[in-house]
């Protein structure tokens, strides 16, 4: 285990590729509360969210959870959520960029139905463990755990402290996330973090997270996905689009994708072939002396030993193993990179 405070979190001399191989056996503990988290309750609140989103919200269970694209009537993607529904309510959930545009679109289509929309993001903590002992942390907490499964999630209480438990992996590895009322976040992240001591529980710093994301695939709003962006080029068919549950706000041009096959470009990993990557975000892919893409995200990865990064490639030039390069604005000379597909997980992360 890496050295530890009598907390168990990360020490200040630890170096960030011990904290990553310390990942791979030990449980991460990240504060995310500054997602945003909105409650929508009502009569109509699976119709209304239904006719708004890609998945098919009306089926889905109590329990249950889904991924979905809130989508503009050109069908863009105005958001990219999470959805778990309970007996009385569904949390919506996303990323920090992902405000502006998301809230005033439920609002505007809102007035038509038997709904609240409730933003609890001020009021609510959100707390991501990840690794496979992230589930034996919370049991030692006296936690309930949801069963098996991405986004089944139920309720439970964490030192008198009640908080609903969901299951997802943004970081490539079993998680679990917290979510409760932020005047019960205090003691609920002391209670992880004593009982996690033992366990040596990592603290996750942005940077890290982002570092795991980019490896696992996991988009974000704002970076990888924007108002900009069709649905399937993300990627996440399966996970967040219903192709047969009818229609919806911007269904007919996803529709009409389906229907071609395909789309023009798409989200694909990419690993540099060199130790030096680009320094900026937004760094332009070419082949053959052509722009055929561009760097979303980027970050070194100490499983790869080399820089990674996510990004959209011309659907012509996507497949796995392509050779492409890379150049931000004003460097020298352009860098290889290899085309991946999602996720791209390092493969031998015992010898990290």
């Amino acid at each position: 285990m890496i050295p530890t405070n009598s907390e168990g979190i990360r020490g200040p001399m630890v170096e960030p590729n011990d904290l990553y191989r310390a990942l791979k056996t030990q449980p991460g503990f990240i504060d995310r509360s500054d997602r945003v988290r909105v409650e929508v309750g009502g009569t109509d609140r699976a119709k209304f969210l239904h006719n708004l989103t890609t998945n098919d919200v009306k089926r889905l269970a109590v329990g249950r959870g889904h991924e979905a694209f809130v989508t503009s009537l050109q069908g863009k993607t105005l958001g990219y959520i999470t959805l778990v529904a309970s007996e009385d309510r569904i949390l919506l959930r996303t990323d920090p960029g992902g405000a502006g545009l998301l809230l005033p679109h439920l609002r505007k289509y809102g007035v038509f139905d038997e709904v609240s929309i409730d933003d609890l993001s001020a009021q609510t903590f959100e707390y991501h463990l990840t690794g496979s002992t992230a589930a034996d942390l919370l049991r030692s907490a006296g936690a309930e755990l949801p069963p098996e499964g991405d986004l089944n999630h139920g309720s439970t209480a964490i030192d008198g402290c009640a908080v609903q438990v969901i299951r997802e992996a943004p970081t490539g590895q079993p998680g679990l996330t917290l979510v409760g009322s932020l005047a019960d976040a205090p003691r609920v992240a002391a209670q992880i973090r004593a009982l996690g001591a033992g366990l040596g529980l990592v603290e996750i710093d942005p940077a890290m997270f982002d570092l795991l994301r980019i490896e696992a695939g996991t988009p974000v709003f704002g970076r990888e996905v924007t108002e900009e962006n069709l649905p399937q080029e993300i990627g996440r068919d399966n996970r967040a689009i219903s192709f047969v549950k009818g229609c919806y706000l911007g269904q007919e041009t996803v529709a009409r994708i389906d229907a071609l096959g395909h789309v023009n470009k798409l989200l694909k990993g990419l690993k540099f072939l060199t130790p030096e990557g680009v320094t900026a975000e937004n760094a332009v892919l070419t082949r053959e002396g052509k722009p055929i893409g561009k760097v979303t995200s980027k970050v070194f990865s100490p499983g790869w030993g080399r820089p990674i990064a996510l990004g959209f490639v011309r659907a012509a030039h996507a497949e796995a193993g392509t050779e492409l390069l890379c150049q931000s604005e004003g460097e020298g000379e352009p860098r290889s990179v290899v085309v991946y597909d999602l996720p791209m997980l390092p493969p031998n992360l015992g010898e990290v």
